[in-house]
């Protein structure tokens, strides 16, 4: 499939607000002295993340769509091995630079292996479940970050099977059912298991409709007059302008305000449909916005973007104070490393993926 117009862009968009995000606990005094900033700043690398997840199951359901349009079916066995050779090359190097700098140079930087083996297991959403808490423990930030990942391989499992065994029509269906029933699985994860109250955006069962918003967008999107009966309102600026600024403004002055009693019920729902509303507007109206994501250097930053997110959760800390994660050197670093993974890691194992590839 050719890449989508925009894309990239967001993604590197979006990725640099997550590193700004982690990077201000490491700039002297910032969060102290611009404490309403740091927490808009937090929450744009928080809904970063929430884009992350609706484009992924736009693009995901987009590829599946066209090999069934391609081929007639949907091979599930090349589907999973380009997760692999997509995800575990950088993902378990990641890992494995851990066990290095424990076994030599930091050995704080873990202290029980039972967070590994939860991590290489995509287990870490609900590691609360099986694991006793260990807050002291380094390792809870350096791995912390693949909660996002654990999700988004749980669901992978699943979709694709699910897939191939329903129609377009019938899968809009299954999608629209699971996205207006999630909000009440929020609100009886957060009300029967204490436990889970931190953790209810990050559950496949409790966070999973992020996903689902981009799968049913792609869904929606393959049907007929798509473009005839929606493509007018992307182009009503001021019905965009509304969007984004419900999505980065009004929306975390709710959260601040009501909390739990708004993001589990309505804002993290309103805040998906929101993202997948901006980035249908990217992709199909040109704007100076649109040419942003178009520039060279933000859209291979996008391409570099899960290499980038990997590997910036070891330098955009104060767990350690090594050069390396002192601000400003520390953001500089994080790129140069994540990019070099990119170029050097994930971007040659990609080739070996384009040989299960359909469209």
């Amino acid at each position: 499939m050719k890449r989508i117009q925009s894309l990239d862009g967001v993604r590197g968009t979006f990725i640099i607000m997550v590193i700004i995000a982690h990077a201000l606990e490491t700039i002297p005094g910032f969060e102290q002295n611009h404490q309403m900033s740091t927490y808009f700043i937090i929450n744009t690398g928080q809904l970063g993340v929430k884009m992350f997840f609706v484009m992924s199951g736009y693009l995901i359901t987009k590829l599946l769509l066209l090999e069934r349009e391609k081929t007639g079916r949907v091979d599930l066995k090349d589907f999973y091995l380009r997760r692999m050779f997509r995800i575990f090359p950088t993902f378990f190097l990641y890992i494995f630079a851990l066990l290095i700098l424990k076994w030599t140079l930091v050995p704080d930087i873990f202290t029980h292996y039972s967070l590994i083996l939860v991590a290489v297991f995509y287990l870490w959403n609900y590691k609360h479940f099986f694991l006793s808490p260990h807050p002291e423990d380094k390792g809870n930030w350096f791995l912390g970050h693949f909660w996002s990942l654990s999700m988004e391989e749980q669901f992978y499992l699943l979709w694709p099977v699910t897939f191939v065994r329903f129609q377009r029509t019938t899968l809009i269906k299954i999608v629209v059912g699971i996205v207006l029933i999630m909000p009440l699985l929020r609100v009886i994860t957060f009300l029967c298991f204490p436990a889970s109250k931190p953790y209810v955006g990050d559950m496949l069962h409790t966070g999973g409709d992020a996903i689902l918003i981009g799968c049913l967008a792609a869904l929606v999107e393959e049907g007929p007059g798509f473009r005839e009966r929606y493509l007018k309102y992307f182009h009503n600026i001021s019905l965009i302008a509304a969007v984004a600024i419900f999505l980065f403004i009004l929306s975390p002055i709710l959260t601040l305000r009501f909390k739990a009693a708004y993001n589990l019920t309505i804002g993290f729902s309103l805040n998906n449909l929101s993202i997948m509303i901006l980035l249908y507007w990217s992709m199909y109206v040109p704007s100076s916005v649109s040419k942003f994501f178009n520039t060279r250097i933000i859209s291979q930053l996008g391409v570099a973007s899960y290499s980038l997110y990997v590997w910036q959760q070891l330098f955009l800390t104060t767990k350690n104070d090594f050069w390396v994660n002192r601000f400003p050197q520390n953001i500089i670093v994080a790129v140069v490393v994540g990019l070099g993974s990119h170029y050097f890691i994930e971007k040659p194992v990609l080739k070996l993926k384009n040989r299960f590839k359909k469209v």
